[in-house]
């Protein structure tokens, strides 16, 4: 079958971060083994091709595999549309985060043959067997959502347990043999910075088992990790077989287990692999240990990024979010006297957040020894507790919402009062003298003066300066 996965996201200002389709490259991975020679498999990107170029591959696609999130759902049923108008016969089946979140109400937004929720490999791999001539129904395919009326989801299919067994290397190949690679390494990706241009994500667990409400629960919540041997293999094939150094890790709980987490860092030295690593999400911060901090380092770890959300105790455990602020500022301080470029990850516009909290957090953010900080809004998504709680179950999500423009007020500011706030945060942090010293050392120069540092440039005024341009 000629089957085509498309990366559905509309390009923006305001997130300018672009990576490799890491969870379409293990669907097609996982095809391919399962199916061997069976498929003819493609890879397209909407946030770095165009339109008319991915319409234009489609007209001999059997079957059209879409990914998506809430942020980008007006986009998405945009883009179904114009497929279906040039290929009639093909079936569209969704997935991503969008699925998991609508599962209910899919089909009021969406026309699709079906659509995949959670974990995705066993269940693209069935939905694609029947569409081959199999003659299995949807009802009898766990973790699909298809129509009979309404939407029917069949239920939540069991998790992946063997990860190295069962997951094969994802098809890394679909994007690093065409020149879309060039697309990714020219533009920003979601470490603040890399040494080298080319690079590549990795994803070497699966599952948190902490429960924060506005997180959503998409690989369920136990962990799940390949083994240290099976993740510095996949460095090594990167590094011999496609010139790779550079590497960011997208894991939700990289360092859950610690002492795989050490030992894939001593692996990385006892084989001599020189390699740059960013960890841009993924490290629970709180549970760091010193030692851990001095592995990483050693290993090449370049970025580090420390998810803090907010200061205050009343909120920490309102989001059941818990962390231990003391072991926090000791691991930047580790980070930062090894080398390593820290960032920290904050949120405002909590659930009955006052002003007072708000700038409790912008000044506690202003005061750590952090490099950088990304400041952001807690925007309820649908499917998350945050969600159900404060703006209602059986609500509709506002598909296509910005990162400015969004509606839902749960703190206890307005909305705008708040995007106010999160302009002033951005200068109340980076306009430092001692801070901007400290960004400009961690930088290689060939950084500086690359395209991707002037898109981070743009997006931090674009933050600062967006509540003026609405105003107009």
């Amino acid at each position: 079958m000629n089957i085509s996965l498309i990366k559905v996201r509309e390009p923006s200002v305001s997130i300018p971060e672009v990576t490799p389709p890491l969870g379409l490259m293990y669907l097609a991975g996982y095809l391919r083994k399962y199916r061997p020679g069976r498929d003819n498999i493609r890879i397209f990107d909407l946030s770095v091709q165009s339109e008319d170029y991915v319409y234009q591959n489609l007209k001999d696609s059997d079957v059209v595999g879409l990914s998506s999130t809430n942020r980008d759902g007006l986009y998405l049923s945009r883009i179904m549309k114009n497929i279906q108008r040039d290929n009639r016969n093909c079936s569209l089946v969704l997935g991503g985060p969008i699925v998991s979140s609508l599962k209910d109400e899919l089909f009021d937004y969406f026309d699709v043959a079906c659509a995949v929720a959670h974990e995705g490999e066993r269940t693209l791999l069935e939905v694609i067997e029947k569409f081959d001539g199999g003659a299995g129904r949807y009802e009898n395919i766990k973790g699909v959502v298809y129509k009979n009326g309404g939407a029917v989801f069949t239920g939540r299919r069991e998790t992946i347990e063997d990860l190295d067994g069962e997951i094969p290397f994802p098809a890394w190949d679909l994007i690093l043999n065409n020149p879309l690679s060039e697309e990714y390494w020219k533009r920003k990706s979601f470490a603040f910075f890399r040494v080298s241009r080319k690079y590549m994500g990795l994803f070497t667990s699966r599952g948190c088992p902490y429960k924060c409400i506005y997180c959503h629960d998409i690989f369920a919540k136990k962990f799940r990790a390949h083994s240290a041997e099976r993740v510095v293999a996949e460095l090594e094939h990167l590094n011999s077989n496609f010139g790779l150094t550079d590497f960011e890790f997208y894991d939700d709980t990289f360092n859950f287990d610690k002492d795989r987490t050490r030992k894939i860092c001593d692996l990385i030295v006892e084989k001599r692999l020189k390699i740059n690593m960013y960890f841009p999400n993924g490290l629970r911060s709180d549970v760091l240990e010193k030692d851990i901090v001095e592995k990483l380092a050693r290993a090449g770890t370049r970025v580090m990024c420390f998810a803090i959300e907010t200061v205050s105790g009343r909120l920490q455990k309102l989001l059941r979010r818990n962390l231990r602020f003391e072991n926090i500022r000791n691991m930047i301080e580790v980070a930062v006297k090894n080398g390593i470029h820290a960032e920290g990850f904050f949120m405002i516009g909590h659930p009955t957040e006052t002003r007072k909290e708000m700038l409790d957090t912008i000044h506690f953010a202003a005061g750590l020894p952090l490099h950088s900080a990304a400041f952001s809004i807690a925007i309820p998504q649908k499917g998350t507790e945050l969600f159900s709680r404060y703006i209602g179950e059986n609500s509709s999500q506002n598909l296509g919402e910005g990162y400015y423009e969004y509606s839902s007020a749960i703190s206890e500011l307005p909305p705008h009062e708040v995007r106010k706030l999160l302009a002033y945060t951005f200068k109340k942090f980076y306009l430092r003298p001692k801070r901007i010293f400290m960004i400009i050392r961690t930088f290689p120069l060939s950084f500086i003066f690359s395209r991707r540092f002037m898109v981070q440039i743009l997006k931090w005024l674009d933050v600062v300066f967006h509540n003026k341009e609405k105003q107009k």
